[in-house]
């Protein structure tokens, strides 16, 4: 069992926010690879000033570097309460919703082959709904690559249904195809070990999922941990999608975009 202390003062640490045990395994591989490179050689349980569980984390690298992680409950005791080391922490909030906005296109023609599931915003038609691009995989003349979104679909975000489909904004269906927006997959994503991109996908999904529910909370007063979130899901989405895919984002929704960098 870890070692629990008096509350501690953090100041001087940067807390890393988790909602789940699978979501800390997923940050430990997103950011230092397989576990073939890395071994957990200590665990301390300690509390925030607020009172949130924090656990500092020490692992030794095949390189034999010594690196401590400090990370911290959303709520007041994730890691004591089993409901929460059951959760997977939003880790696959990215999946159902790509899932769903796939099967929801292919159901209500025209649906284009090659179609692929983006990253959701927020709609700026309709209210608590997300918007998630469709980018189609294509071959053009012999090159294949990711083509831009000819259609975007939109899903209820509380209750995961979606709610609609049409074209993207600026589509014009008499100039296809659309414009070629590089090589698929990512050449970022080639450069890391599958166990690390898994990671990567499992922990971007888990920020992805509070930042828009900080979103749609509409409250003044973000908590301090928002910024860190925000921080991982734009350096992680440059490494998943190629780099001219990120400008529709912002096309669907630049008040978000606009948020985002503002609290990053």
């Amino acid at each position: 069992m870890p070692d629990r202390d008096q509350p501690d003062t953090v100041d001087d640490v940067m807390l890393v926010r988790i909602d789940s045990a699978e979501e800390q395994y997923a940050y430990l591989l997103a950011h230092y690879g397989g576990p073939q490179h890395w071994t957990v050689v200590d665990q301390r349980l300690r509390q925030t000033d607020d009172g949130r569980d924090m656990e500092r984390v020490s692992l030794r690298t095949s390189a034999g570097e010594l690196v401590h992680v400090t990370f911290v409950a959303s709520d007041d005791d994730f890691l004591g309460e089993q409901e929460h080391l059951n959760s997977d922490g939003g880790t696959a909030f990215l999946a159902r919703v790509m899932e769903t906005a796939f099967s929801f296109s292919a159901e209500n023609p025209p649906h284009h082959p090659g179609t692929l599931a983006r990253f959701p915003v927020p709609s700026i038609q309709y209210q608590r709904a997300i918007a998630v691009p469709m980018p189609v995989l294509a071959v053009d003349n012999g090159r294949r690559g990711l083509y831009a979104p000819p259609r975007v679909v939109v899903i209820n975000f509380d209750s995961g249904e979606p709610v609609g489909v049409g074209e993207f904004p600026g589509f014009d269906p008499e100039r296809w195809p659309p414009e070629r927006l590089g090589d698929w997959p990512p050449q970022a994503t080639r450069e890391v070990d599958p166990r690390q991109l898994e990671g990567i996908i499992a922990r971007t999904s888990a920020c992805w999922k509070r930042v828009l529910d900080a979103w749609f909370g509409a409250s003044e007063d973000l908590d301090s941990d928002l910024s860190g979130d925000i921080r991982e899901i734009l350096s992680f989405r440059a490494v998943l999608d190629v780099p001219a895919l990120l400008p529709f984002y912002d096309r669907l929704n630049p008040g978000f975009a606009r948020w985002l960098e503002s609290r990053r």
